[in-house]
Parts: C-alpha cells; structure tokens; sequence
C-alpha cells in the first residue's frame, strides 16, 4: 500500500486563512480511504492542525510531521526523519521544494491551484509579471476605448 506525505499549505489549506481548497479536500479524502497518509506542516503545531483538520471532518490520516524551518532544506530535514516510513509520494505545492525533493530522491507531485499559483511557478511562465502601472494604464485606455462614441465608417 503507498504511503504518501501531504504538505498541509498548499494543498489542504490556503496560504492567506483559515479555508480550504475543495481539491485538496477531495485529494485527501481519497488518499487517506486508499492509502497511508501523512500530514506536513510548517505554520502550524501538531494541535493546531489537528484543530483545523477536525473542522473539517478529515481526520483519516495516520500521522502528523512539523516542519521547523520553512523552504526546502526545512522540507528536506522533516522529510529525513520520515525515511523509516517508506514514503512512496510527497505531495508538494512548491516548486522550489519539489525539486530539492526530487534531487534527493522523493517521489513527487507538484500540486497547484491556478487562483492561487504564483506566476513564475506556473509551467507556461516565461517572463516577468507586468508592472503595476503598466497593467492601471492597460485598464485606463480599455475603459476610455469603452466610453468614447464610435464613429461610422464609411
């Protein structure tokens, strides 16, 4: 049976509150009925999560990790510590950590929610993110082009 390792932030919960992400939801429910599944973390304690996850009604997971330092080589040291637990998939929100994953040996899902996903993470992103002023005037001309009769063309 696979036994998996699901970031908590990301995936299950939003990174701005207390919400959740119906995906994620879903994605738990069915891995915890199928599988051996582990929960990660690194805003919360193990009570808080458990606090949040009852809520919820998701309460088929087989164990809890905290995470201690945030980024990679935090997500790479709790990982360490669940070697003996024959983790078969982490499920990863962050880029930056599924490939330090990778490059030490984990299986890994890259997880991602398109309101959510930060530009330079998504696959299709291939240039800086337009500035802010740019994207006001953009808006500015749109509305001024909306507003202003049309003449008739001959």
């Amino acid at each position: 049976m696979l036994a998996a390792a699901m970031v908590v932030e990301g995936i299950l919960r939003t990174p701005e509150g207390e919400g959740h992400y119906d995906t994620g939801w879903s994605l738990y429910q069915a891995l915890a009925k199928n599988s051996r599944l582990y929960l990660l973390s690194h805003a919360w304690t193990e009570e808080q999560c458990a606090l949040w996850l009852a809520k919820r009604h998701l309460t088929g997971h087989l164990g809890y990790l905290h995470q201690t330092v945030p980024g990679p080589s935090g997500r790479l040291e709790a990982l360490e510590r669940i070697r003996s637990w024959r983790i078969g998939l982490v499920l990863e929100p962050d880029p930056s950590c599924a490939a330090a994953e990778l490059n030490a040996g984990w299986n890994t899902a890259l997880i991602t929610h398109a309101a959510y996903t930060q530009p330079q993470w998504r696959p299709d992103y291939d240039r800086a993110p337009r500035p802010w002023d740019d994207l006001a005037q953009a808006v500015e001309r749109q509305t001024e082009l909306r507003l202003t009769p049309r003449t008739e063309q001959p």
